[in-house]
């Protein structure tokens, strides 16, 4: 069975989409589950990779969005990171595509919920 690579994308994206709800899912049950309860360290770190994922989940949807959106896709046809990144707010992503450096590590401190 043969398809586009657009309606492929198009169906990566439509799951991604999906995850990314369910993981703010996930961080709303948290937070009303947590309320009034003092979280160890080691828990706040957890928490702040969930909140990472969820937010790393929803630039890379942005991306595949904005490829189906902007690419004509024609060979050799060259697109602009700004047009790719339009949106991504995870600057840490953003530093991938824009070659620079970004601290990955998070430090262990107070935590506001999602």
């Amino acid at each position: 069975m043969n398809t586009q690579p657009r309606e492929v994308l198009s169906n990566i994206i439509q799951q991604l989409a999906i995850t990314h709800e369910n993981l703010l899912s996930v961080q709303a049950a948290i937070e009303r589950s947590a309320l009034g309860t003092r979280f160890h360290e080691d828990e706040i770190v957890n928490l702040q990779k969930l909140d990472h994922a969820t937010q790393f989940v929803d630039a890379i949807t942005l991306i595949l969005q904005n490829l189906v959106t902007v690419t004509p896709w024609e060979k050799n046809t060259e697109i602009t990171l700004e047009d790719v990144l339009n949106n991504v707010r995870l600057g840490n992503i953003r530093g991938v595509f824009l070659k620079q450096e970004k601290d990955t590590h998070s430090p262990v401190g107070e935590i506001d919920f999602f």
